[in-house]
């Protein structure tokens, strides 16, 4: 994550690891996922490649991005 972020022309906020936690139901086949909680500026164009990216990555099973103004 902290590569992609920084090729995009962003900056790494703080970095919260909120545990293993069990899901509510399987995602594919995997019932206990990792939590984080990213603090990141980037540039407004670089937030739908980064959506993009994580949306593909085979390790990230589910990710929500919120924007600040």
């Amino acid at each position: 994550m902290e590569k992609t972020i920084k090729a995009l022309d962003g900056k790494l906020g703080k970095m919260v690891e909120m545990g293993k936690k069990q899901l509510a139901y399987k995602i594919k086949n995997v019932r206990e996922a990792a939590f984080f909680n990213w603090s990141v500026e980037l540039p407004a164009a670089s937030v739908v490649q980064l959506d993009k990216k994580l949306t593909v990555d085979h390790e990230v099973l589910r990710h929500l991005l919120v924007i600040e103004d």
